[in-house]
């Protein structure tokens, strides 16, 4: 089998890793959530900003009027004076820093901010955000984490016989990062020997160009991290492609389209984006049935308080939970323990169990911290699955 040549694979290496460092590649990355799931405080509060900014937000400054909706709101409900007015004048800020900042920015902003703390983390995103603003001693991360678990990163190929488009697509922005051309003998008109030969020829050739691209994809893959792969192409190309792909990158081949091969960026992401639905919807589904399926031998459990006790011990390898759950709880000062019960203290050390609203916030923080993966459960066959089940639990490590 034909392949890219040490040359070809080391100059597609080097072009990928100067691409890698680019902003597009770097909107959101699990270290940049580890970062703030990370961060609390003990006495000053963060301000965590999210603001949709589609087009009709950016009219006529609608995003400020937004803001300001938002302000009144979060500034009502809060009783202690000095911490209004920490508030109200980081609100302030943002709103002054947005004013200019507002043309470089995409679809959707994220800011956690506090000035006593030195905190002033702004992610943009080419998706919409929903607006939302929170108070509290650690970032809100619940839109994010949701965001970057429905936006998996995505290698995206084009074919026909003579050339390959290679993308990769993540979080609402997809860009070309490679093409191979190699020219192919033309039509031979004469019959007979010298045209089955030159078909040959050519058969052979749509062989090599399978093997090559099959390597590129592999080798884009695997510099950007992408879990999985589409590819459009006739019939014929599609089947010798994957007779290259290896067997653990052809698993991940998960879904096919059809489009030019001169198709612009706009139409293949256009293209894909409801087969990234596709694939999103049917891995939430394939988590929760694992965890059905595991749980009665001890290697997950259902509901909230079982999953907190695990998030706990720290035995949590995915937390799977809706993405409108919310449940009052509370954390152990001392020991960290998370509960549902705030009534008692706190069953390992005696301690106080400080209350909150919403214990699944901190929950998925916890789990970001412990290096566990998240899904969050967003499409109807998921949330069909955990209506027989709980809202919340998780598969383990052990």
């Amino acid at each position: 089998m034909m392949t890219l040549t040490p040359t070809e694979r080391d100059a597609l290496l080097n072009h990928f890793e100067e691409m890698a460092h680019e902003a597009p590649f770097n909107l959101l990355t699990r270290r940049q959530l580890e970062d703030l799931a990370g961060i609390e405080s003990t006495d000053a509060p963060i301000v965590s900003l999210y603001l949709d900014l589609s087009p009709e937000y950016r009219i006529k400054r609608a995003w400020a009027t937004a803001l300001k909706s938002l302000a009144r709101e979060t500034l009502r409900r809060i009783e202690d004076r000095e911490t209004e007015q920490q508030v109200a004048a980081e609100i302030e800020r943002i709103e002054r820093a947005l004013a200019q900042r507002i043309p470089a920015l995409g679809r959707g902003v994220a800011l956690f901010v506090s000035e006593p703390l030195g905190i002033w983390r702004q992610i943009a995103l080419p998706v919409a955000l929903p607006n939302r603003l929170e108070v509290g001693r650690r970032p809100f991360l619940r839109p994010l984490l949701r965001t970057l678990d429905e936006h998996d990163r995505f290698v995206v190929v084009l074919l026909d016989k003579r050339r390959a488009r290679l993308f990769v697509s993540q979080i609402g922005y997809t860009q070309e990062v490679a093409g191979l051309f190699e020219e192919t003998p033309s039509h031979h008109e004469q019959g007979g020997w010298s045209q089955m030969r030159f078909q040959r020829h050519h058969d052979a050739h749509v062989l090599w160009h399978a093997g090559a691209v099959a390597h590129a994809t592999v080798l884009t893959m695997e510099q950007f991290g992408a879990h999985h792969l589409l590819v459009s192409g006739t019939p014929e190309i599609l089947a010798e492609y994957r007779e290259h792909l290896p067997p653990a990158f052809a698993e991940r081949l998960d879904g096919t389209f059809n489009l030019p091969i001169e198709a612009t960026v706009a139409e293949v992401a256009e293209a894909i984006e409801p087969l990234q639905h596709e694939v999103e919807a049917r891995e939430e589904v394939a988590t929760i049935e694992r965890l059905r399926e595991l749980a009665p031998a001890g290697r997950g459990v259902w509901g909230p308080e079982p999953t907190l006790q695990m998030l706990t011990e720290q035995r949590v390898m995915t937390l799977i939970v809706h993405q409108s759950y919310q449940i009052a709880g509370g954390e152990c000062t001392n020991c960290g323990l998370l509960t549902t019960h705030t009534e008692e203290p706190c069953p390992a050390c005696n301690s106080h169990i400080q209350a909150m609203d919403d214990i699944v916030e901190l929950a998925l923080e916890r789990a970001v911290a412990q290096d566990a993966t998240l899904e969050i459960v967003c499409s109807e066959p998921a949330t069909a699955l955990l209506e027989n089940s709980a809202p919340i639990g998780a598969l383990l490590r052990y």
